[in-house]
């Protein structure tokens, strides 16, 4: 009886700890794979969930923008809207949404394919 309420015990408590545990922040590399890069001059981003905007991040290219750029972030698990901004040399501004979701730890490659954004 001892041993079975003892298992029992280790099994509540570590089934606590898996809990905790997702609340914990991870280390998240988003990459944003863009379209036309050498046409993007502003790639501005918004990581939001149910509450509101996370994190915020801007990058400028005068030349253009690299294939891919990343971004480092720290996020609980869970689900996430990552809202895209892209200006482009001589163009409408593009936008784009992209769903992500948040598991582990590691690169997360988005593919952008921002559309032009509507005049309100």
């Amino acid at each position: 009886m001892k041993g079975a309420l003892r298992l029992l015990l280790l099994l509540g408590l570590a089934a606590i700890g898996l809990f905790l545990a997702r609340g914990i922040p991870r280390s998240v590399t988003l990459v944003y794979d863009l379209e036309d890069p050498a046409e993007i001059r502003l790639l501005e981003v918004d990581v939001r969930n149910a509450e509101g905007a996370l994190r915020h991040a801007e990058y400028r290219f005068p030349d253009g923008a690299p294939r891919q750029v990343r971004q480092d972030v720290r996020l609980p698990d869970g689900s996430y809207e990552v809202l895209l901004r892209v200006s482009r040399a001589g163009g409408r501004p593009g936008a784009a949404r992209l769903p992500l979701l948040v598991a582990e730890s590691g690169p997360v490659v988005l593919a952008v394919h921002d559309r032009p954004a509507r005049a309100d």
